[in-house]
This record gives structure tokens, sequence and C-alpha cells, in this order.
């Protein structure tokens, strides 16, 4: 079921001879997280009253945080040269992979019809009448097109749009900002106790970057050359968090400006651009293809590792078509999707996450290698999920013991990750090795 020979790869063996350098993977994260949907959280500081130089430094911790667990995973794929969910393999063993390869392929599914959406609602908001299903299928077929050619196709339409992006948020950084500073930075006041303010504005900027986890080394992969693990892990990291930490400051600067932080966030800010507004709607627009890009292409993988027999084009059409259907069906009533989607998406992400760093970084298990304890994975894993269902509060559905003590404060993800990492290496051990043994691609 699983393929053992990266020679069969014929994207890898072109990397490898086209020599594809780290610093890709910096345009590759930094495109796909100018998006609607890190904007959108920088609404969340402001409507619970926290100050615009607070939420700054709740984002940038919680930003530097998550892109640090999608940097390690980086690294992991220019070593191994794997897609990332073949990677679980490791510590889960072919039919614990096989599980979370599934969660990725909803994971990624879900978030393909939520930008699917967004990308073409901001495009029919600037058409003379309702075209949304015909735009939505347009859409569909763009992304289709960028991905169906591969790897290859992917990085170099994200290093375009990183460009493009770039330039449109940085004017519509400068529009918000000529809108008056001291406006934005003015005291605010608190709905909620500081402490919970604080911390959920973390919590979602670290769940948020964390969230591509899953993703990352179906990029790295293709990385090759010296030193490529090292800075594989650099350009990821800054690619990531200044995107990430840039739109969601500049959504929060929209909020306070608005002086209606509880509003729609793409209302509110195309409304203050005023003339540009057509700025913004293109922005928001083109980061839902940079994003639906590298989604796509992640959910073709992730079926893949399940079944490895199956061509690209094969594995690009099941994910692909569902969203297409998700996207019709859900426009019409798009927030309520989205807050359903939403309320349950990281969970399973931390503790697969903590599973990994600790078999791969701190237990120093090299790929395939067969491991001291075999069920470890699956054990650390549900154990630490099950332990942190006391710390969740994933709004009305269910409120935990420990989160409604803290006030609706939800830190289920640090406790998940931290136990899953505690639990794995407690089984496992820490492997002996020889003095600057690093992790390598070995079969077992």
């Amino acid at each position: 079921m699983f393929a053992n020979s990266q020679q069969k790869d014929p994207e890898l063996l072109a990397s490898e001879s086209k020599k594809i350098k780290p610093k890709s993977l910096f345009f590759i994260w930094f495109a796909a997280n100018l998006t609607v949907g890190d904007f959108a959280l920088g609404f969340i500081p402001a409507s619970e009253g926290l100050s615009f130089w607070y939420g700054f430094l709740a984002f940038l911790i919680g930003t530097v945080a998550g892109g640090i667990l999608l940097a390690l995973m980086s690294y992991i794929g220019s070593v191994v040269h794997r897609p990332q969910m073949a990677l679980s393999r490791g510590p889960f063993g072919k039919g614990g992979s096989i599980v979370m390869s599934f969660l990725q392929w909803g994971n990624s599914l879900g978030w393909l019809s939520v930008n699917l959406i967004l990308a073409s609602l901001f495009i029919d908001s600037v058409l003379p009448k309702n075209l949304i299903i015909p735009v939505i299928l347009a859409v569909s077929a763009v992304v289709f097109v960028l991905v169906y050619f591969g790897h290859e196709s992917v990085r170099k339409i994200e290093t375009a749009l990183s460009v493009i992006l770039g330039v449109l948020f940085a004017f519509i950084t400068y529009l918000v900002l000529s809108t008056g500073i001291p406006h934005i930075i003015a005291p605010q006041t608190l709905t909620v106790p500081f402490f919970a303010a604080f911390g959920i504005t973390l919590a979602t900027s670290f769940s948020y970057i964390m969230a591509w986890g899953p993703y990352a080394s179906d990029y790295s992969r293709f990385v090759y050359g010296k030193r490529s693990s090292g800075r594989s892990f650099s350009f990821t990291l800054l690619g990531g968090i200044i995107s990430t930490f840039w739109v969601e400051v500049l959504g929060m600067m929209v909020a306070l400006a608005s002086g209606n932080p509880s509003g729609n966030a793409v209302t509110l800010m195309t409304s203050l651009l005023g003339g540009f507004r057509i700025v913004g709607v293109l922005a928001l627009f083109l980061g839902g293809i940079a994003a639906n890009a590298v989604n796509l292409y992640s959910n073709s993988k992730s079926i893949q590792t399940v079944f490895s027999k199956l061509k690209n084009i094969q594995a690009l059409i099941p994910g692909l078509l569902i969203s297409t259907v998700l996207g019709i069906i859900g426009f019409s009533n798009f927030y309520g999707f989205y807050e359903t989607f939403l309320l349950l998406l990281d969970y399973w992400i931390t503790p697969w996450l903590g599973v990994l760093i600790a078999h791969y970084f701190i237990c120093r298990y090299s790929y395939g290698e067969r491991r001291i304890s075999l069920p470890g994975g699956m054990v650390a894993y549900l154990a630490s999920l099950l332990i942190s269902v006391l710390f969740m509060n994933p709004g009305v559905i269910y409120e935990g013991i420990v989160a409604k003590y803290l006030q609706g404060l939800d830190i289920s993800y640090f406790v998940s990750f931290s136990l899953a990492i505690i639990f794995y290496v407690a089984m496992n051990g820490i492997k002996r090795s020889e003095k600057g043994e690093k992790l390598s691609h070995s079969e077992s």
C-alpha cells in the first residue's frame, strides 16, 4: 500500500535535477498565508477589547510558536524527502498512518471548500448580478489547472503570487494607516478578563499557522543541497510568520479603525478602502487561490499516502469535486458553515505534531525504523487528546471543566501537544546515537 522507494516519484527526480533551493519555501508559505483567514483573526482581540499593543504581542507570540512547529515539519521533509502524512508511518505504523492521512484529507478538504467560497464571494461582489455558482465552478477549474502540473506549477504560482499579494497588502496597509494611527492605538474597553482576551488571541494565532503542519513536508521534500535542512526550517519559518503576523495585525487595525470590531471583516475592510475597494477584493481573491493551490496539492498527497498506486489526476479529482459541491451547498450560509468547520478543525493536529516531534527529534528515530513500543504513537496520541478534552471550548457545542474555570479560554492545543511528547518519550525512550548523528532516511 505504501510506496517504499522515492526513485518511483517523478516529481522528486525532477526536483533533484533542477536543484530546487530552500528559499522557494519562503514564497510558498508567504503567499499561502496572505489570506482572509488570518485577516479575520485580527478582529478577535478588537472584539474583546484588547488594546492594539497587547493584541500585537499576543499575535507575535502565537504566530512564532505555531510557525516553529510548521518549520520543524518542513525540516523533516527536507531530510526524508517524503510527503508529510507518509512520515506518520514512523511513530504510528502503517495502520495509524492511514488514519492520520484520512484526517488530513478531510482537513484539507474543509479548507478547500472554505477558501473556494471566499474567493468566489469576492469576485461575485464586484459582478453586476449574482453568478456565484458559475464563479465557484470557474475558481475550482483555475485551482485544478494550477495544481494539475504538480509541485513545480504550485511553486511557480506561489512565487508569483507572493510578489503580487505582497504589493497589494502593502498598499492596503498604507491606506488603513492613513485613516489615523492614534485612533487605531487608542485605549480599548475589555469585554472579557484580560488574561482570557490575551490567551484567546494567542491561541487562535498559534492554531492557525500550526494547522499548516500536516502540509509542510509535501513541499520541503523537493529541496536538496548543502545545509538544506536548516535552511528549509528558516525559510519556512520566515515565510509563514511574516505574512501571517502581518495580515493578522492588519485585520486588527481595520477592526479598530472601523470602530465596529464585531462587524463583517471583509465588508469593513472594503468600506474602509473606499474608492480602492477593488484592491481589497483582488487581494483576498488571489489569497484564496494561493491557499487553495497548497490545499489541493496536499489533499492529493494525503490520499496517495493511503493508495500509493493512484495517479496524480486520480488523487486530485475526488477532493476537487467534493469541495466544489460543498462550496455550492455552503455559500448561502457561509458563516454558519465556516464556524462549524473551525470549531473542530485543529484539535487532532497538535497531538499528532507532538508525537512526530518526539519520534524524530527527541527519541531520534529515522524514517521507517522499527520502534521500541509499536503502539506507542497511537496510545500517546489518544491519551493526550482525551485529557485535553477537559481544556477544550469549541463554542456552543461543548465547554470543558477547565476551560469553564478559565472563563472560556481554550488551552487544549498546548496541553495535547505537550502531553503527546511526554507520553511518547516515556513509552519509547531516547535512542542512543553516535555524536553528530542526524535524522536520516532509513527503511525498516
